[in-house]
């Protein structure tokens, strides 16, 4: 298994561990293996609808039986930086940082990198992110692996969205 202190001599190796387990045991599979190989203690996915922050997978390093959070409107999290620029964001600690200065999450959620998520027409999705109650610099390796899953992620979860039933896509 890679860690995150083999991440930057092996990115090839952990983009081809995620996509085959996003083939092979799905989205949530996936996205516990980047969380394992980041320092940082929360890895999410979540989709802009409209100004609400849908959440559609969390995986919580610390308590593994919590999949989502609740919805949140954007401009609670810091995914609105993500929304606002359409590319990625990076707090190593919020409170150092003055790009936050006064956001509703600032003294709770210290670190988190967010990279943005793409349909197939280019339009933004949502976006994937690394977060963390305490302030945990990230590395460039972190940030480029996020950036290199996204087309295969967003593919994945507008696959399985296909799949379900009428009454759970509402």
């Amino acid at each position: 298994m890679l860690t995150n202190s083999h991440l930057s001599s092996h990115p090839t190796k952990a983009i081809a561990t995620f996509r085959e387990l996003l083939r092979g045991r799905g989205v949530r599979a996936a996205l516990q293996f980047l969380n394992s190989i980041s320092n940082h203690r929360f890895t999410a996915v979540f989709r802009f609808e409209g100004d609400t922050l849908r959440n559609l997978h969390l995986i919580d390093r610390e308590n593994s039986k919590i999949e989502r959070c609740p919805d949140l409107p954007v401009v609670d999290s810091y995914c609105v930086y993500v929304r606002s620029a359409a590319k990625p964001f990076v707090i190593n600690d919020s409170l150092d940082d003055d790009r936050v200065e006064g956001h509703l999450k600032q003294q709770i959620v210290r670190s988190y990198c967010g990279v943005p998520l793409l349909d197939e027409n280019g339009e933004l999705f949502g976006t994937i992110c690394h977060f963390d109650f305490k302030p945990i610099p990230f590395t460039a390796e972190e940030a480029f692996l996020l950036d290199e899953i996204t087309p295969y992620l967003v593919k994945a979860i507008q696959e399985t969205e296909l799949n379900l039933p009428q009454e759970v896509k509402n």
